[in-house]
């Protein structure tokens, strides 16, 4: 490792096969959203160019939420199309995208019995079954950590460990809550601002991720966030939520998605 590159190490060389595959699929998507280059793969360990500035702040949160969705759009132009929200999708060889709802539900569920949340459990598995009407994306996992604001490319996404299928706006809210979590809160102006330049960089219309979405996956975030809450972020969502809980249980019952429909022809 040097000055300009970094060095990650993986549990096992299929681990680190895997992240290759990710960073493969993501760089060949051709979204204009800049990641690392990959320099080595010995073994498990990994080699990754190392690039300049600091790691996304809550100034940057617009500028990261259009780069997500100029990723979401270009996943699902590549075949996100043609995805099952919980199914399997290969994307390279033998590498799946993780369908969303398994790998969520029983944490969810299990969360919830030790965190405050407006949601209810049945509220967990109705917007789990819904989801699959929903166009669908990518989970990259979207905290602030995982944006390093590049003085002369722009935002740069790192650490594509985990990817899973999605629904659109899923890690959107994700950016959100861990922008909070990490540097307090986030107000709602910067929300519907991140949204809007989300949205229009996917290509979508506004009622397929209106902000009520993005109450209930911010729950979702909150949630599986929890246990790390005075590790990696200094403060609870529940203290900084930028809405009510009211609201979001207001969220949960009334903004259940349509039958799906393809994101806005200009697009295809």
């Amino acid at each position: 490792m040097t000055p300009h590159t970094f060095r990650k190490s993986f549990r096992d060389v299929e681990a680190a096969e895997t992240v290759v595959a990710h960073h493969r699929w993501l760089v060949e998507l051709r979204s204009g959203v800049v990641f690392p280059k990959l320099l080595a793969h010995t073994g498990s360990t990994l080699e990754f160019e190392r690039l300049p500035g600091p790691t996304a702040g809550t100034a940057d949160i617009t500028t990261v939420a259009r780069a997500l969705g100029q990723l979401h759009r270009a996943a699902w132009r590549g075949g996100l199309r043609h995805a099952d929200m919980n199914r399997p999708f290969p994307i390279d060889g033998a590498t799946k995208l993780a369908g969303f709802t398994e790998p969520r539900r029983q944490r969810l569920h299990a969360a919830l019995t030790k965190a405050e949340c407006p949601l209810t459990h049945d509220d967990i598995d109705t917007w789990l079954e819904i989801s699959a009407e929903l166009p669908v994306t990518l989970y990259k996992d979207a905290n602030p950590r995982n944006a390093i604001i590049s003085p002369d490319r722009g935002p740069v996404l790192v650490d594509v460990d985990t990817l899973t299928l999605a629904p659109v706006g899923y890690d959107l809210a994700k950016l959100i809550v861990t922008m909070a979590m990490t540097f307090g809160a986030v107000t709602r102006e910067q929300v519907v601002e991140a949204l809007t330049s989300y949205i229009t960089a996917f290509g979508i219309e506004a009622d397929r991720c209106p902000l009520g979405h993005i109450q209930v996956w911010a729950e979702f975030h909150h949630l599986l966030t929890h246990p790390w809450c005075g590790q990696h972020y200094a403060h609870e969502w529940n203290a900084i939520r930028t809405w009510s809980a009211a609201e979001v249980v207001s969220a949960a019952r009334t903004h259940v998605p349509v039958r799906s429909r393809e994101p806005h022809a200009r697009d295809q």
